[in-house]
């Protein structure tokens, strides 16, 4: 089950997002669609009521421009539609790379939410608490009860002690060498997945980055063939949609980051635990062996 959780969670976060972006998308077309027919049937209309007999009164070309910018302020507003189509929309402006980053972050979320997971809920498992057990049952002698504490866990701190607890009646150095082996077993658990989250952050942003440019290569080129009046338009609104892969980068690499930082600091405080409570057990046996 630990196997296929990740994967799955990969699977489901890739296509939630997907889902909300090309939903967004076919809701902002389609809108843009409407306000479009309305806007022509409404500037019809406009011009059939307001087409005079006679070419006398100059207020016609007035009133006409004036419903005209009305409704295409109607339209613009009703295209923005809310948050989600805002989103979609800035989504489309940066073309295929912002597909490429949307997949760097859904991946990241789903190793996030699978770290945060095993590392807050699997190996934290309050080891002061569960060290003052051990240690009553070592006190008390009963060793196989101390084992069966540790057999009910899966942290990696409850394995490494159960080995420790397992070599008992070894030396005290074959008991330190049964804590090293586990460790090395349990330990990498602790570590899997969380180095690809700044992995997926520095590539978000080289990504973003490179969409940007080749989206200044395509404003450029367009600029070139358009005519003198139209190039300064043109030239903005290929920029403004070549940025629009850097931001999008950027806020895929931030959250990404502080993740990163936050899940390492979490797993050193265990690692921190283990080799605290692992040596403080290999003592405990010493001094009951010596006592026995």
């Amino acid at each position: 089950m630990r196997r296929i959780s990740l994967p799955l969670l990969l699977v489901l976060s890739i296509f939630l997002f997907s889902g909300i972006v090309l939903a967004q998308s076919t809701d902002a077309s389609s809108e843009t669609g409407v306000a479009a027919d309305s806007t022509i049937s409404d500037s019809t209309v406009v011009e059939e009521n307001t087409v005079p007999v006679e070419p006398e009164p100059p207020q016609v070309p007035d009133t006409v421009a004036a419903d005209l910018e009305e409704a295409e302020e109607e339209a613009e507003e009703i295209v923005k539609g809310g948050l989600f189509s805002e989103i979609a929309l800035f989504f489309r402006s940066g073309g295929p790379a912002m597909w490429v980053i949307l997949i760097f972050l859904s991946v990241g979320i789903a190793i996030i939410i699978e770290r945060v997971i095993f590392l807050f809920g699997v190996a934290d498992m309050k080891p002061e608490k569960f060290m003052g057990r051990i240690a009553d049952f070592i006190r008390k002698g009963s060793i196989e009860g101390a084992i069966a504490s540790c057999a009910d866990k899966s942290a990696p701190l409850a394995r490494i002690i159960e080995a420790a607890l397992r070599n008992y009646r070894n030396t005290e150095r074959d008991i330190q060498n049964a804590v090293d082996e586990m460790a090395l077993a349990e330990l990498p658990r602790l570590n899997a997945h969380t180095g690809y989250l700044a992995m997926l952050a520095n590539v978000s942003t080289m990504v973003g980055l490179l969409g940007t440019i080749f989206g200044l290569i395509a404003a450029f080129e367009s600029v070139a063939a358009a005519d003198p009046a139209e190039k300064s338009i043109m030239l903005a609104n290929g920029i403004s949609m070549a940025m629009s892969t850097t931001a999008f980068g950027l806020i895929s690499a931030i959250p990404l980051l502080i993740a990163h930082s936050f899940l390492t600091a979490k797993t050193d405080s265990l690692i921190d635990d283990i080799d605290r409570f692992s040596v403080m057990v290999i003592n405990m046996l010493a001094q009951a062996r010596k006592e026995g």
